[in-house]
């Protein structure tokens, strides 16, 4: 049996589904930030699975229910390495935010993310991001940010506008309801889109935008 079911499986026996409580789904590799968000969650009555391993934590995403899900990172570059979409969601992301470009970066990558600085210095700040009640601000990218990457391709103004859009997760009939075209016109732009950046699929166009963050931060 492969082993990331049979590590599904000893974690589907190890949580308890007689405790009514929230789950949170963490992938986290340090330690230390490990034990203190377990606590903090603890503190506010939610239960903790805790993974190190990216692989394990979309095997457990697909195969079960968690209420929010954590994720620590330590660069940019590790939101690729992750395999981090706009489809993970409600996601809270661990970040060291004394950079303010770093920050930026995030924030244009996963704009539906709820940024946290890695220290966890500030409980407060936790617990504001786990409150599901407060008003949440539209999702948005950074129409610069779209444009620096991906203009250097020749994508024309529509295919910007999708693109934008498919970044965010949306789906091809949420693209189509938006900008008032068919679906066949929305998946047709996604055609020619992956084929003039040179992927396969959102996912990996995804991660083309978060290295171009990177290369501009970098520059």
């Amino acid at each position: 049996m492969h082993l990331i079911v049979i590590l599904i499986q000893s974690l589907l026996m190890d949580l308890n589904y007689q405790d009514l409580r929230p789950r949170a789904l963490i992938l986290e590799t340090e330690g230390l930030v490990c034990e203190r968000l377990r606590r903090m969650l603890e503190e506010e009555e939610i239960a903790s699975c805790l993974v190190d391993r990216p692989e394990l934590f979309h095997e457990l995403r697909a195969a079960l229910a968690f209420k929010y899900y954590v994720v620590g990172v330590r660069a940019p570059e590790e939101l690729e390495a992750f395999e981090l979409t706009p489809a993970v969601q409600p996601l809270l992301l661990l970040a060291p935010l004394v950079d303010g470009e770093c920050a930026g970066h995030y924030r244009m990558a996963l704009p539906q993310a709820l940024l946290l600085d890695r220290g966890l210095r500030d409980p407060n700040a936790l617990r504001s991001a786990l409150d599901t009640e407060r008003p949440q601000a539209p999702m948005a990218l950074s129409e610069n940010a779209v444009r620096r990457t991906f203009g250097p391709f020749g994508l024309s103004e529509r295919q910007l506008e999708v693109l934008s859009r498919a970044l965010l997760g949306e789906s091809s009939a949420q693209i189509a309801r938006e900008l008032y075209i068919s679906d066949l016109t929305v998946r047709n732009h996604l055609h020619a889109i992956y084929e003039s950046v040179g992927v396969s699929g959102r996912r990996e166009l995804l991660g083309r935008f978060v290295r171009g963050l990177v290369e501009v931060g970098h520059a």
